[in-house]
């Protein structure tokens, strides 16, 4: 559609202004509406003024489309001006205009408690504001008002206010309070709508209760495309391949027209379930049917086929496809990436760069984890100066937080200290870069210093800045320290170890050569320990020459409930040579043998943790 305007009514014409600030209110550049009120004369205003309200209502609401909050609140004052303060539409509108932002909740919330007749659907409005704007339990305890017959006893729910909530639910991880909606709509016949029925499959196939959504799915009497796509979608994210192909054959049977959405998510079911044949199966019948390939596809075909470890087609879907949109290059990147393919990842920034195409956040986020991946620095500090010299880029916490781990990774901690000193904002994951930084390149103190800088600055520590200052004082030896960094963690903070924290500590002590203390600290864990931890401390054992309690610590590893790998009876055979037992290092050996054993190289679980 162009941007340019049609010709303006006759001034003397105000029927024909009202016309088309209403008929282009609805349209898809809702800029129109506001550009003809603006464009009525000013003596047309003072002599007849427009007090249409059906007119102001359109107005605020493709403000609202445009989020023009300003603008909004010049119509207020229009509505004030003529009185019109008293209609619903009005109000509704204006509600949902404020509602929309964050910045203007306040003026929402005052103009919501002023309206004397609210209707469901000023409540509607405000329940939505709240859920938009990360106030999902303001938004519940409004629900819960209107159940209490805080309004009038008219205002009820009504399946809007329903699928608001259920959404949210969604959204903000609040199952139990979706589960409760759920029967709220049961009660009052509301799941017998088509669009509360969907929100609620939608509710169940997110937290993975996949027998809930079918069970709803199939007593729908009337499925419309939205019920067949949030299904599939539930399969797609629960890595259940079979089922959603099922439901996609069933789909077809009865005659329901796919769509964008419903091959994209079997695209995504193959991809979560690593199902390269099916994968396939789902780009011939794109081929076939004679669908445009849209970029949705192609970065979706990209990142199968990279998942799915055939990074050749993914690159064949790019060549035939790849324009100018970022998005399709970025999920190359990422393919490659994805594969070990660093150097080709890399190779796509100078192509980038000769093409101009204008990269963005997640460009450089590909290309960052490239240089991390492969070690290349020097790589590395070119993209760090394009980041610096682009307008767009430069100071994203994001990337900054990125370059960070890349430098610590590639042992430049110097680097990576600039990046760090250089960002106008830091967050817990710079803090938290910063700390793993210097802890992986053996600089415990370091680390430790680090951790007080950001206590001081109110910055609350996560799960993974603990592991990186265990990890510290585990290198440097420094034992009490991390003891109690340990309890600060549990008992300030309130988080629950994990095997990776209770593992930092183990090793702590068994370095130290305290190992009845690392002994006591495995028998108490608040977590099973694993494999993992049994070597350790068996390790320790043999390297500081305590056979009797390495030998006994043997059985435990036995008696772990996993697949026992080559670590295990590299171990083993390990402490029972120092121990002078060779027969049962020969025994451990033919079980090696026997299980045709290859060891592993090592990773470490705190870069994990970070990715």
């Amino acid at each position: 559609m162009s941007s340019r305007l049609n010709p303006p009514p006759s001034s003397t014409d105000m029927s024909k202004w009202l016309t088309m600030i209403r008929r282009h209110a609805s349209d898809a550049n809702p800029f129109h509406a506001i550009s003809f009120f603006k464009a009525i004369p000013r003596n047309q205003r003072e002599n007849a003024p427009l007090d249409d309200h059906f007119v102001y209502a359109s107005l605020i609401k493709a403000c609202n489309r445009l989020s023009a909050i300003r603008e909004g609140r010049s119509i207020h004052c229009h509505v004030l001006r003529f009185g019109l303060d008293y209609n619903v539409n009005v109000l509704n509108a204006l509600v949902y205009l404020y509602s929309s932002a964050e910045k203007s909740m306040g003026c929402a919330c005052a103009l919501f408690d002023k309206i004397p007749e609210k209707t469901i659907v000023t409540v509607n409005c405000m329940i939505s504001g709240f859920v938009k704007n990360k106030r999902f339990h303001a938004g519940v305890g409004l629900f819960n008002r209107v159940l209490g017959g805080g309004f009038d006893l008219r205002v009820k729910p009504n399946y809007v206010t329903l699928v608001i909530l259920i959404s949210g639910c969604v959204e903000f991880g609040r199952f139990s309070i979706g589960n409760s909606l759920h029967s709220y709509c049961c009660k009052t016949s509301l799941d017998l709508k088509n669009e509360v029925r969907n929100a609620l499959i939608h509710l169940y196939a997110e937290f993975e209760y996949m027998d809930a959504a079918a069970k709803l799915f199939h007593e729908t009497n009337v499925r419309d495309l939205v019920s067949w796509n949030t299904m599939i979608a539930g399969y797609a994210k629960n890595n259940d391949c079979r089922n959603a192909f099922s439901l996609f054959r069933e789909m077809r049977i009865g005659n329901v027209e796919c769509d964008r959405v419903s091959l994209v998510s079997l695209i995504s079911a193959c991809t979560n379930s690593r199902d390269l044949h099916m994968g396939k199966a789902v780009h011939a019948f794109i081929k076939v049917s004679g669908m445009e390939m849209m970029i949705h596809f192609e970065t979706a075909l990209i990142n199968m086929y990279s998942k799915c470890g055939s990074i050749e087609l993914g690159r064949k879907v790019f060549d035939e496809l790849a324009d100018e949109n970022i998005a399709s290059w970025n999920s190359m990147i990422y393919g490659y990436v994805e594969c070990g393919f660093n150097i080709e990842a890399l190779s796509l920034w100078n192509v980038i760069q000769s093409r101009k195409i204008k990269p963005d956040e997640v460009t450089m986020l590909g290309l960052i984890s490239a240089c991390r991946s492969s070690g290349d620095l020097h790589q590395g500090i070119q993209i760090n100066s394009y980041i610096e010299s682009s307008d767009h880029l430069s100071g994203s916490t994001v990337l900054c937080n990125a370059l960070i781990d890349m430098y610590a990774k590639c042992g430049s901690m110097d680097r990576a200290e600039t990046v760090f000193s250089k960002m106008p904002r830091r967050d817990v994951i710079s803090w938290t870069s910063i700390i793993v930084g210097y802890a992986i390149n053996g600089e415990g103190e370091e680390a430790l210093l680090a951790f007080r800088k950001m206590g001081a600055e109110k910055i609350e520590p996560n799960s993974v800045t603990f592991l990186g200052v265990l990890s510290a004082c585990d290198h440097a030896g420094l034992v009490d320290k991390g003891k109690n960094l340990y309890d600060i963690m549990c008992k300030y903070y309130h988080i629950e170890p994990k095997i990776e924290h209770c593992g930092c500590m183990v090793d702590m002590h068994a370095r130290a050569g305290m190992l009845e203390e690392a002994y006591k600290f495995v028998k108490d864990m608040p977590v099973e320990p694993n494999a993992v931890v049994w070597r350790m401390l068996i390790n320790a054992c043999r390297v500081h020459g305590d056979f009797n309690l390495g030998l006994n610590l043997v059985s435990g590893l036995i008696d772990v409930k996993t697949e026992h790998g080559p670590e295990d009876h590299v171990i083993s055979s390990n402490i029972f040579a120092e121990a002078g037992r060779w027969d049962d290092v020969l025994q451990e050996r033919s079980l090696m043998v026997a299980q045709k054993a290859v060891k592993l190289p090592g990773k470490s679980s705190i870069a994990d943790s970070l990715e």
